[in-house]
């Protein structure tokens, strides 16, 4: 599962039948490849509810047994000293060979036990499109810091371009396109002139080369 899905979920109590808020931020040890937790904003405001502690991630929801199990933030709660997704979204990727890999944009997890299974860096593109996306394994060698994220090279591998640019290749490439494009076009003994004379003392030109160029 990705993170950024749990963003927004709401977190329901089974004991009270209560809606207890909604995930503002999951909250990751990456050094120990864990979700740790989850900051989620009610009504009172913003308490912090332990991953061990969650009964059911679900496709509306997520549970758990009771209110009880969410903690106050602070020095004692799970959530202290670690990082929410938005701050890890922060981090430039730099392999060990030096070359930068992206910026973290994704981090997937196991939903039973909490556990990272693959990070995601993007780079380049525009607007959300294009770009190259690299994904790392979650056993490859991590080092977290304030602003970077160093990765062994022999932990990564490119993926390919955007799924927008993807989908045009894909439909350039596609022969049923090809023949239906083929067998609507138009021979050229069957094309008509699409140019009008230039004013009404020109004749219409037979073919597009006879036309003068205009800029």
């Amino acid at each position: 599962m990705k993170a950024s899905e749990l963003k927004g979920m709401t977190v329901v109590s089974l004991q009270e039948g209560a809606k207890l808020g909604q995930v503002d931020q999951p909250l990751f040890d990456l050094a120990k490849r864990q979700l740790w937790a989850l900051h989620v904003k009610g009504d009172s405001g913003i308490s912090v509810l332990p991953f061990d502690q969650i009964a059911k991630i679900g496709s509306d929801a997520i549970t758990v047994t009771t209110s009880q199990v969410t903690q106050t933030p602070g020095a004692d709660s799970v959530g202290e000293g670690l990082v929410d997704l938005h701050g890890l979204q922060k981090l430039k990727i730099v392999d060990q060979d030096g070359t930068f890999l992206g910026t973290l944009s994704e981090i997937e997890f196991d939903q039973l036990s909490g556990k990272v299974t693959q990070l995601l860096a993007h780079k380049g593109g525009m607007m959300g499109i294009g770009g190259t996306t690299t994904t790392i394994d979650a056993a490859a060698t991590l080092t977290v810091g304030v602003e970077l994220l160093t990765v062994n090279a022999n932990d990564v591998s490119a993926l390919s371009a955007s799924t927008e640019m993807g989908n045009i290749d894909r439909a350039n490439s596609n022969p049923a396109n090809t023949d239906a494009m083929s067998s609507n076009a138009p021979t050229v003994d069957e094309a008509q002139p699409t140019h009008a004379p230039l004013s009404p003392n020109d004749p219409s030109p037979d073919s597009v080369a006879e036309l003068p160029r205009r800029y």
